[in-house]
């Protein structure tokens, strides 16, 4: 299938990514008490350092860890020449993180002799891109850094017993390694999903299957991949298929059944686990796990289940930054009929090192929503929109009041768009500063569905070019998109009154409407025990929109009650949320 070019982006936050088969570790090999994978950055040519490659297997290394000593402190930090070389030759050295620049800590274990060097944070903000400085062009030795709890738990065992680590690629360094990878698996269409859309026996389903490795020198087998669904402790699905062997470096799909369900509410989690009948040298990386989660949202990254916002792991801005930059999502659903969509949530962050201080604050810049009707016709998981291909259907905007950091906020429409059943569209957020970085989340990827279903699920514009999206990038954008059942929107004749406010959980505000009601109401807001936190009297517009201002009340539940002036009311729950 031929892709699309895809869009280069640079992350404000960043981690080193293995390439090719196999997983770039670091891995406490013994003993027993701390063996396994841990959390890691290592230094790369691309950040100015001389070192190898740590995606190809044959720059791995494997020794015993020995702390790096400067001689001006118990826990030096290895910014002086170390004093104890005979004890680091040809060992991994330990050296902590802090004063000086990591590749002169490198350098200094370099020359004591070190055969690779294990740096320890000074917090567990892994967080970090490895800057090679004045001296990473003079490191040749493998360099990487672990969290600063990590550490402590492996240097309170180095202080007793020896302790052997393995940092680089493990493909073919341990006989028993199977592996799988997010990449590989089918996943559900989208990480959250309006509860609406599949309210009935067999609205929705998952196909199920992924690709299992053998990253190890010997042959495996039987090899088995098991999913397992659980809501909360309850297990909804557990299946698991096999095949008869696998062989070092051959990687196999093992389909799995299809997974069903009368009816979705709530959250789940789906878990993919490949398994043998042997021992796994490396089982950190046998299982692959991804939420699903029903309410009233729609993100292909996963949500909060309390509040129900997109979670952003980073913040992405285009490394050549040409013109306006947009993020999308697109949606078409058999029973898109069913919902309105009343507005977007969305994330931004600035860097924090800017020259100016207050450049680097989010107050008072722009952000831009588009709704679109996209009518192109699709060709593969792939395709792209044309400006032909879209018609506006409404926008909104939102401009920062206060320096919101990474934090998620709703941009409502002018009114809720009704959508249609089976029609296609295409939902955008949209920055004009080149220092604004959007959310971006790479839990759930969307790859291996591609090759099964012809339905985008993200694109990206930058000026006036578009971009695949999710597929071969990795993960998403961290916006949601917020629903109302159409139905809902309106008043009943009877003298309970049904209505659905929105955005519900919200931060500030909620709005409920309310076509064809004019007139008075009185309004109370009641805690969950029962004691009045509000009341004030009301009046909705000839917009049939009525707009209640929460700003200033606490995070938690609260109870709603409006009697109206002709005698109805009407009760529901809102969630604020800090």
């Amino acid at each position: 299938m031929m892709k699309k070019p895809l869009l280069a982006l640079f992350a404000t936050i960043t981690a080193g990514l293995a390439s090719g088969q196999g997983n770039v570790v670091v891995q406490v090999l013994s003993p027993g008490s701390i063996a396994g994978s841990y959390s890691h950055v290592y230094a790369t040519a691309d950040n100015d350092w001389a070192v190898a490659d740590l995606t190809v297997p044959a720059n791995a290394v494997q020794g015993e860890l020995a702390l790096g000593v400067d001689g001006t402190a118990a826990d030096s930090l290895g910014c002086e020449a170390l004093v104890n070389g005979e004890e680091l030759a040809g060992k991994i050295a330990v050296i902590y993180r802090g004063t000086c620049n990591f590749a002169l800590k490198a350098l200094n274990a370099q020359d004591a002799g070190a055969l690779a060097v294990l740096l320890i944070n000074n917090s567990d903000n892994m967080a970090i891109i490895m800057q090679g400085g004045t001296y990473g062009m003079d490191v040749t030795i493998p360099v990487a850094m672990i969290s600063q709890t990590n550490g402590a738990e492996i240097r309170a065992v180095m202080d007793v017993e020896p302790v052997t680590a393995f940092i680089g690629n493990n493909y073919g360094a341990f006989p028993n390694n199977l592996s799988v990878d997010g990449f590989d698996f089918l996943v559900p269409s989208a990480a959250a999903l309006p509860r609406a859309l599949a309210a009935n026996t067999g609205e929705y389903m998952v196909t199920l299957g992924g690709f299992v490795h053998n990253f190890g020198s010997a042959t495996q087998g039987p090899v088995r991949l098991r999913a397992v669904v659980t809501q909360g402790s309850t297990e909804i699905y557990n299946e698991v298929s096999e095949v008869a062997t696998l062989n070092p470096g051959d990687s196999v799909f093992i389909s799995l059944p299809d997974l069903n369900q009368n009816t979705w509410d709530g959250s789940y989690q789906l878990t993919y686990t490949a398994e043998s009948d042997v021992a796994d040298e490396f089982a950190e990386d046998n299982n692959y796990s991804c939420p699903m989660y029903f309410g009233e949202v729609l993100s292909y990254v996963p949500v909060d289940p309390a509040t129900s916002l997109p979670n952003a792991e980073m913040h992405l801005v285009p490394s050549g930054f040409t013109g306006p930059f947009r993020t999308c999502i697109a949606f078409q659903n058999p029973n898109g009929g069913r919902l309105s969509v009343t507005g977007m949530r969305f994330s931004a962050r600035t860097p924090a090192d800017l020259v100016e201080p207050n450049d680097s604050a989010l107050t008072d810049r722009l952000i831009t929503t588009y709704a679109y009707l996209w009518t192109d016709q699709i060709t593969d998981a792939y395709t792209i929109p044309t400006d032909g291909g879209l018609t506006t259907l409404d926008n909104g905007s939102y401009t920062y009041t206060e320096d919101l950091q990474s934090q998620a906020v709703l941009i409502p429409f002018s009114s809720p768009i009704a959508l249609d059943n089976s029609q296609r569209y295409l939902f955008c957020v949209e920055t004009q500063d080149s220092i604004i970085r959007q959310g971006w989340n790479e839990a759930v990827d969307y790859a291996a569905n591609a090759e099964y279903s012809i339905e985008p699920t993200s694109v990206l514009k930058v000026g006036p070019t578009w971009f695949n999206g999710f597929n071969g990038v990795g993960g998403g954008p961290a916006i949601s998109i917020e629903t109302v059942v159409t139905s809902s929107i309106g008043i009943n004749e009877n003298d309970k009154v049904e209505l659905t406010p929105y955005p519900n959980p919200t931060r500030d505000h909620i709005r409920i409407p309310m076509k064809g009601f004019n007139g008075g109401a009185a309004l109370r807001i009641f805690s969950l025990d029962g004691q009045l936190v509000g009341e004030q009297k009301v009046a909705v517009g000839g917009d049939g929109i009525l707009t209640v201002d929460l700003a200033g009340m606490s995070a938690g539940t609260y109870q709603f009650h409006i009697d109206f002036e002709n005698g109805q009311r009407s009760d529901f729950r809102v969630v604020v949320a800090k």
